[in-house]
């Protein structure tokens, strides 16, 4: 039996790594999908002659056009899907490993990153923007380059809230379109900006960990 005062850091710490393991995966599919597509653009690729003619209609058709739009429609979907799956994994990754961390730091003994889910499988997230740990964390040398990369994630979800709201805008300005152009460029690289703050959390959670290992009471017997 594992004893009670360690318990908790070998399932949160293995908590914590299976969900950025999640993350890692959504990104290797996301970026699977979006070559996929690429391969089998059909603006890219070359015609191939040759007709079929469609029994009982009269009609002909080009077999190649028709299987690659189907591919590409079908890569598209898969493109789109694999692309929310990998940011809304991400953000679990960044939000969930940053309240871990926080709880940490507060002399609490979490076991597990605690996430609410939706019906389907999505990880909702609440509770306003991933907290800033400067202060808490102290001495860490990696406190500066964590606050960095949260103010990465921040300001792309901010730019990906300004896109979503011009794109829903029946009419806009030229300055307005451009601004959503930036905006949306800026926001397409949230899941990875998500991404690495969860990885610098997680370290910054081993560090965390290794101070309240040290202020641990012993058990009896130890």
């Amino acid at each position: 039996m594992p004893k009670p005062s360690v318990a908790w850091f070998d399932s949160l710490t293995d908590s914590v790594f299976a969900l950025g393991a999640a993350a890692r995966e959504c990104r290797a599919a996301s970026e699977a999908a979006r070559i996929a597509s690429w391969h089998i653009d059909p603006v890219r690729l070359n015609p191939v002659d040759g007709e079929l003619k469609v029994t009982g209609s009269g009609c002909t058709v080009r077999p190649h056009d028709q299987a690659i739009w189907r591919i590409h429609d079908l890569c598209l979907y898969q493109e789109h899907r694999t692309k929310a799956l990998f940011e809304n994994t991400a953000q679990a990754y960044a939000y969930g490993t940053a309240a871990v961390l926080l709880s940490v730091l507060k002399g609490e003994r979490p076991r597990f990153v605690e996430l609410k889910r939706t019906d389907t499988g999505e990880y909702v997230i609440t509770g306003g923007l991933l907290p800033d740990l400067r202060n808490r964390l102290g001495s860490y040398v990696g406190s500066s380059r964590l606050a960095v990369l949260r103010d990465d994630v921040i300001g792309r979800e901010h730019a990906a809230g300004v896109a979503a709201d011009l794109a829903s805008q029946d009419y806009l300005a030229d300055h307005e379109a451009g601004e959503m152009a930036d905006a949306s460029d800026f926001a397409a690289g949230l899941a990875d900006s998500y991404c690495a703050y969860g990885a610098a959390a997680e370290s910054a959670l081993h560090f965390a960990l290794i101070a309240a290992k040290s202020h641990a009471p012993k058990e009896e017997g130890q």
